[in-house]
């Protein structure tokens, strides 16, 4: 490796005023274009952008030769040092697309540094590879001109919120990646230790912590925190993600969402050029408000396409009635093919309704609208029995919702309780804009940033499956102060101080004003949750720390890795992560995870056994051999068991 000088300058920083100068600038090569046999063109690229060197014969013809024999000898993507001086471009060659397109670098000097051998794609080039090759090869897809935005953006992102909490007054404290297992949460990543029967996991979040760390009295406290869940992979999650956790002592609701718009509005500012003032209070709705008007707990807000509650004109539905009858209005619906029709009848797969149905067994019943049914498209979604009733309400029903020929409606009915993230008919609205974005009939600017607070979630939420109350969010959120007379008598009703801060239909945040009380903390794991001893005992460190005199707090953690999704127009939050997981879990760009040797393995005290079948692993688990890390439900199994 030969010696080369130190750059002066960066191959995206020459301008007019450089011209005459003689500069260092080292990068990737690009194509090289031969004009003629005493002319060439190099780009030469680095991480700030692109300078054109040219070379033409000199009046040394020895030294000529030797560098153009140099030039020809390179590869794309090799790796160079250059020297020679700026000059301006002839008006004719000027390119208006480039920062440096009105200079070039007549060059008179080159050092090899790296050649380059043949790559697996060509990270410039418009028809990129598919995802799987891009994550093997990550370190040649991270040339490519958007992840270099992206992840930039992403630094300049994460000073800003820094920089703004710290004015804040806000303490950045690092809490344990290693943390135990509780039975809460989603499902966890085991970390063995050399202590026979001894297992950490890494923390999914740093809830517990950030709640000691007010005992201890920090007062307002944030980090970068890394957070792990074995979960399925999605377009919006990894097994491992950047949170923006805060927590604050004597803080409510509204002075943590207002802290948190105005970091939001900071981070929009320095990285976009957005200025959210004219919307700095963000709107707030209610869970069951959201999931009635747009059938989602994280709508987008961008376009209307509101769902309609049409129970009061069907007879025998009240708002004592257990169901409601609604409807999505598709105007001028006939546009959607009947290929899209049939589609989104697919989607309320895994949406089950009653068995006592008002609506026919289409599930969801779509009707086309046009001269013939507009005055009696009511009567054809409802059974028979109904239909001299239905009569008198058909043209109250039609004026009222606007219902227009060509339209098309989706009727559907469901629980009038709402629970979980969708309803049936909010999979639909999301799907329909879609559609309907594609054929250029809805305009839904990714410019635009909608907003959008919802709150009031119910504390509880119950598992139909065993039929008891879990946590909506988690068993340390506080219930709303008025809903504590429900606590002990209907605790279904109490809603929660939890709230999510959603844009564009994305959740980008989420948080609680905490349980600081010891007494209410036991009351909701034994009497609502009824947790059993072994598991309340996991929690016993917190009720403890609660009653040393903990003071009033809550927070909010926002999802860097979605947030930074949002900002940048990604479709993935892969594409601003580094080195993200594909969907099989695996970090293909360095073959991770990978198995033990079986020395590492005795020296933590397990070992990994056979895979077995269903009843193989029912019998293991009934004598107490072992125990499954997946549930029964999943194809293959993971055994581990202590040696």
């Amino acid at each position: 490796m030969s010696p080369f000088p130190t750059r002066t300058h960066t191959c995206g920083e020459l301008r007019l005023h450089n011209v005459g100068e003689r500069v260092v600038l080292c990068g990737w090569v690009q194509k090289l274009r031969t004009i003629s046999a005493d002319l060439y063109f190099l780009p030469l690229r680095d991480s700030y952008g692109t300078t054109q060197l040219v070379y033409r014969s000199s009046s040394d013809p020895e030294k000529s030769h030797l560098l153009k024999d140099e030039l020809l000898k390179l590869s794309p993507e090799s790796v160079i040092c250059i020297e020679g001086i700026v000059a301006k471009r002839p008006v004719e060659t000027i390119n208006k697309h480039s920062m440096t397109g009105e200079i070039e670098i007549e060059l008179d000097k080159l050092y090899w540094l790296n050649p380059a051998n043949k790559l697996p794609f060509a990270p410039h080039e418009k028809n990129i590879p598919n995802e799987e090759t891009r994550m093997r090869y990550r370190c040649v897809d991270l040339r490519r001109d958007s992840l270099q935005s992206n992840l930039r953006k992403r630094s300049l992102a994460s000073w800003t919120i820094k920089d703004f909490l710290v004015k804040e007054g806000f303490v950045e404290v690092e809490t344990p990646a290693l943390f135990k297992s509780t039975p809460e949460g989603a499902r966890e990543f085991i970390v063995p230790t050399r202590t026979k029967n001894l297992f950490f996991t890494l923390s999914q979040s740093p809830q517990q912590y950030k709640q000691l760390l007010m005992v201890g009295g920090i007062d307002k406290y944030f980090q970068f925190a890394r957070c792990f869940r074995d979960e399925d992979l999605r377009s919006d999650r990894q097994p491992e993600f950047t949170q923006i956790d805060l927590e604050m002592s004597f803080a409510s609701i509204n002075n943590i969402m207002s802290l948190t718009e105005g970091l939001v509005n900071k981070v929009w500012k320095q990285v976009l050029g957005v200025d959210l003032n004219d919307n700095l209070s963000f709107p707030r709705i209610s869970y069951e408000d959201a999931m009635n008007k747009y059938g989602s707990d994280k709508p987008d807000t961008r376009y209307d396409l509101e769902i309609k509650d049409i129970s009061k004109f069907v007879p025998g539905m009240s708002e004592l009635s257990e169901h409601i009858i609604e409807c999505l209005i598709i105007k001028n619906g006939r546009i959607l093919t009947g290929s899209e029709i049939k589609f989104l009848k697919t989607l309320n797969h895994g949406f089950e309704l009653p068995a006592e149905r008002i609506i026919s067994d289409s599930r969801p019943e779509f009707i086309k609208i046009t001269p013939d049914n507009i005055n009696s498209w009511l009567l054809e979604s409802i059974i028979t029995r109904y239909a001299s009733h239905i009569s008198q309400m058909q043209e109250a029903a039609t004026n009222e919702l606007g219902v227009e020929v060509g339209d098309l409606m989706i009727i559907n009915k469901r629980r009038r309780i709402t629970e979980g993230n969708w309803t049936l008919l909010g999979r639909l609205r999301s799907h329909v804009a879609g559609i309907l974005e594609s054929k250029g009939v809805l305009k839904i600017p990714s410019s635009k940033y909608n907003f959008l607070w919802i709150e009031s979630f119910p504390l509880f939420t119950r598992d139909r499956e065993n039929n008891k109350l879990v946590s909506t969010h988690h068993p340390f959120t506080a219930p709303v102060l008025d809903d504590l007379k429900l606590l002990l008598t209907e605790p279904e009703k109490v809603r929660g101080q939890h709230y999510d801060l959603v844009v564009n239909g994305v959740e980008i945040g989420g948080g609680s004003v905490r349980i600081h009380s010891p007494l209410l903390q036991k009351i909701i794991l034994d009497d609502i949750l009824k947790m059993s001893r072994a598991k309340k005992s996991e929690f016993d460190h917190l009720i403890n720390a609660l009653g040393y005199g903990c003071p009033p707090h809550g927070g909010i953690a926002l999802g860097l890795d979605r947030i930074m999704s949002v900002i940048c127009n990604t479709s993935s939050i892969r594409e601003v992560m580094a080195f993200p997981k594909v969907a099989s879990g695996a970090d293909l760009s360095v073959s991770s995870p990978s198995e033990l040797s079986k020395e590492k393995i005795r020296e933590y005290k397990v070992d990994v056994l056979e895979e077995k079948d269903d009843k193989e692993i029912i019998d293991d688990i009934t004598i107490g051999r072992s125990w499954p890390t997946m549930s029964l439900r999943d194809v293959t199994y993971t055994k581990v068991e202590m040696c």
